[in-house]
């Protein structure tokens, strides 16, 4: 399958093989919600996945809303919300803490999540029902371990599309969901050691802090630059970027 192929099938097919997801699955100004698809797509290179995408959120009547898809995953947005200009948080911390540090050039790797659509929290479903009562919202943020599941036999065909030299997961919930790994401590399992995972095959892999983390926690800020700076030294000496 080629990239285009896994492209179209998956922006088309996604959301029907996902039985957990609501019929139709809609952002409260009626848009649909659609999954998010992988437009940094180099092969043979690093491979970035997070857990799932964003959105694109509207402050309206003092409420914060998502009222669309992402562009891409962990896309360089910004845009105008109604109150002041918004942009993709975790993509400026990527650029500002991970890439740079770890010398990867984010134009030459695969970026991509494992659920591929916007899933709803309890927060934001409160601010939505005020805004479109008519709507039944469901928590699909809650059923992530489901979605996560269904959504595997996608990420699968991605990495090995991909054929990537390294994995590199973004935060607990992506680590835990591709490997499996219930025991091994938050800790340990995020401190950017290579490890190798199997699934069609054996892949090195790497875990590390979600950007969002580090932002709001000072040890998880401290201990993921080290992880990165371990992580930096194993990407130089084995050449995992082309």
């Amino acid at each position: 399958m080629t990239i285009a192929e896994f492209q179209k099938k998956c922006f088309n097919e996604y959301i029907k093989s996902i039985p957990e997801l609501p019929d139709p699955y809609i952002y409260p100004d009626g848009n649909p919600i659609r999954p998010v698809i992988p437009t940094k797509t180099e092969l043979n290179s690093i491979m970035l996945i997070g857990a799932f995408p964003s959105a694109r959120f509207e402050r309206r009547n003092n409420l914060l809303i998502p009222i669309g898809d992402n562009l891409s995953p962990f896309g360089q947005e910004e845009y105008f919300d109604g109150s002041e200009v918004r942009k993709q948080a975790s993509r400026l911390s990527l650029d500002e803490n991970y890439f740079k540090q770890l010398g990867i050039n984010a134009d030459k790797i695969w970026i991509t999540d494992i659920v591929k659509v916007y899933l709803f929290p309890e927060k934001h479903i409160k601010n939505c029902i005020k805004i479109a009562p008519e709507i039944k919202f469901k928590d699909t943020h809650k059923l992530f371990p489901k979605i996560a599941k269904a959504s595997m036999i996608w990420l699968e065909m991605e990495i090995e599309i991909c054929n990537p030299k390294l994995i590199i997961t973004l935060g607990e919930i992506a680590a835990r969901t591709i490997t499996g790994d219930k025991f091994t401590t938050t800790e340990e399992l995020l401190n950017g050691k290579v490890r190798e995972v199997n699934l069609d095959k054996s892949y090195k892999i790497s875990h590390l802090a979600h950007p969002e983390i580090i932002r709001l926690n000072k040890r998880w800020n401290t201990d993921t630059k080290l992880a990165i700076e371990n992580l930096a030294n194993e990407i130089k000496l084995h050449q995992y970027q082309i």
